[in-house]
């Protein structure tokens, strides 16, 4: 048989997966149901059962609007491996309150920014969590920076208070901050409640878009957005001081791309220039530019300003429905780990694109093994480049090019097929 997506995993390891989950995730077994399907017996069979990534955005927007905390359980629920029923709503006022409740629950719930319109939340669970810290650690290790507490850890985004993030943080400080590091920056004035705000923002943005939005609401929400900036930008400030206290210590910089390059524009301003910094410095990156617009060779500008140098990177492409992460290599390609199953699909999601060759641009998806709090199959947004042979680096495939566009951003949108089907299923969950 031709070498192609096919082959890269025993039919008989995700009819396993199936089955475990089949009498367990609600949504699964009524798609499986419509479907036909009751067993995997061919890589094909598994493409009607990968969730669209729009389903964990699913929900109507008025039960949060309006409070309708119960519904939101039954419609987690439904997309979920454990029951919602453990749940005390009584008072919850806002989605942050409501996913406190859940975590205290033992439903460590992942929600998305919903910078592009509504929240998405995800259904973990402490193995999920652990399953990508480990996954974590293992790649950092692997990448030539293993656990050793001597580094000055800066961990560059702002404070969320979103537990996972909270986790990933604590984690990296454990492993590699030596006791004197850099200390974390303290706001006087903390903002909180990151889940409502960008609940408010989507809701906002919507509200403008229509003309709906009123001149106090905006004015307010404005006043919000400003605090936030300015506490941010006076964190990135605390940074960049302690940061030229020490030019020649090591520094571990773990850091989204935009929020970095603000980080180096500060450095400047505050007089830094290429050399100053002379420690051996790493840097922890994943994800995209998402949305924000920076130079060709904003990356050249890290190393040279950070001093950091290629095998103290790691970059890697993963996304909040996946534990797993795909490391880029020393050629600029993400390679997908033997824990994670990838099928690229044509536009629409309905079938596999090309499954026979070795090198297929399409839609692309996944299957993770190690997702414990829901099923581990999710269509993504992204239009991807994937080789299923040996990448020139001398790994085998499969690895995607590092080019990744969002489907969002093409002129043709992002359209799944299934997804309205899907959508629908989970509706009559929270209808029923």
């Amino acid at each position: 048989m031709p070498e192609g997506q096919a082959q890269q995993i025993d039919i008989e390891v995700l009819d396993g997966y199936f089955q475990q989950r089949f009498k367990q995730v609600p949504v699964l077994e009524r798609r499986a149901g419509a479907e036909g399907i009751t067993a995997i017996t061919s890589f094909e069979d598994m493409i009607p059962l990968l969730f669209p990534h729009t389903t964990y955005k699913s929900y109507p927007e008025s039960l949060i609007a309006k409070g309708q905390w119960a519904q939101m359980n039954k419609w987690l629920a439904s997309l979920s491996t454990y029951p919602v029923d453990n749940v005390d709503i009584e008072g919850v006022e806002d989605v942050d309150d409501w996913i406190n409740r859940l975590e205290a629950a033992g439903h460590l719930v992942s929600s998305s920014s919903g910078t592009s319109g509504k929240a998405s939340f995800l259904n973990k669970t402490m193995q999920d969590r652990q399953a990508s810290l480990d996954d974590l650690i293992d790649l950092l290790s692997v990448s030539g920076i293993p656990p050793a507490q001597v580094w000055n850890v800066v961990p560059v985004g702002p404070d969320t208070g979103i537990s996972h993030h909270d986790a990933v943080r604590d984690l990296i400080l454990s492993s590699y901050a030596k006791p004197d590091s850099i200390p974390l920056y303290k706001s006087a004035t903390p903002v909180g409640g990151q889940h409502g705000y960008m609940s408010r923002l989507a809701a906002m943005r919507r509200a403008m878009a229509e003309g709906t939005a009123k001149p106090d609401e905006i004015t307010a929400f404005e006043a919000e957005q400003a605090q936030r900036q300015a506490n941010n930008e006076r964190r990135l400030h605390h940074l960049a001081e302690e940061i030229l206290k020490r030019p020649s210590e090591p520094i571990f910089f773990h850091a989204m791309v935009a929020q970095l390059y603000r980080l180096c524009e500060i450095l400047r301003e505050m007089g830094a220039t290429e050399g100053a910094l002379t420690g051996e410095n790493a840097l922890l990156t994943g994800g995209g530019l998402k949305g924000v617009t920076l130079p060709p060779d904003y990356l050249a500008q890290f190393f040279r300003l950070l001093n950091i140098t290629p095998d103290r990177f790691m970059h890697y492409y993963s996304m909040q429905e996946l534990n797993i992460r795909m490391p880029k290599c020393i050629d600029g390609r993400y390679h997908v780990p033997s824990k994670l199953v990838l099928f690229v699909l044509d536009k629409e999601g309905e079938e596999l694109a090309e499954p026979n060759r070795s090198v297929v641009e399409g839609r692309a998806a996944f299957f993770d093994t190690t997702v414990d709090g829901r099923w581990g199959g999710t269509i993504s947004g992204d239009k991807i480049l994937a080789d299923f042979g040996t990448c020139s680096c001398g790994r085998p495939g499969p690895s995607i090019d590092n080019e990744i566009t969002r489907y969002s951003d093409l002129p043709d949108g992002d359209k799944i097929t299934c997804a309205g089907t899907v959508d629908a299923y989970v509706r009559g969950f929270i209808e029923s």
